[in-house]
C-alpha cells in the first residue's frame, strides 16, 4: 500500500509517496483515489509514477480539468475515471496529448460545456461514460 501526501497549496501536487511493500514507483501503473479531496487534478502524477496507464480519481471535488493537467500523462494514459467530481467544462484540445486513451468515465460531474471535436484525436476511444451531467 502506498500513501500519498499532498502539498498544502491548493492540493495541486503530490509531495511524497510512502510504501513498504517492496515495490518501486516504476511498478505502479494504476493510480486510484476514492473520496480523498484533491480540489484540483494532481499535477505531478508522472513524476512519481512514470509508467502510469490508469488514473481513477472519484468523489474528490475536482472542479477543473485542463489540457495542462492531462498533457503530462502523455500517450501512456489508457483509462481515465473522474466519476462524481465537480468538473464543469471540457476545453478544446483537452486530450490531444493522450491519443491512446481508450476508456473515459466522466459520469456524475457538472459538465455544462464540451468543446467541439474534443474526442477527434482519440482513435482508440471505445468506452465513454458521460451520464449524470447537465449537458
Amino acid at each position: 500500500m502506498l500513501t500519498l501526501t499532498l502539498s498544502s497549496s491548493e492540493d495541486r501536487e503530490i509531495t511524497s509517496v510512502n510504501g513498504d511493500d517492496g515495490k518501486t514507483y516504476n511498478d505502479v501503473w494504476f493510480f486510484d483515489s476514492t473520496s480523498v479531496t484533491f480540489n484540483n487534478f494532481p499535477q505531478n502524477i508522472k513524476k512519481f509514477f512514470p509508467n502510469i496507464e490508469t488514473v481513477s480519481i472519484y468523489t474528490a471535488n475536482i472542479t477543473t480539468l485542463t489540457k495542462s493537467d492531462m498533457a503530462p500523462l502523455g500517450s501512456q494514459l489508457r483509462y481515465l475515471n473522474l466519476y462524481k467530481n465537480k468538473i464543469e467544462v471540457l476545453e478544446e484540445g483537452l486530450f490531444d496529448e493522450n491519443p491512446n486513451l481508450d476508456a473515459l468515465a466522466l459520469t456524475s460531474n457538472k459538465i455544462k460545456f464540451v468543446a467541439s471535436g474534443i474526442f477527434d484525436k482519440l482513435p482508440n476511444l471505445t468506452y465513454l461514460l458521460f451520464d449524470g451531467n447537465p449537458c
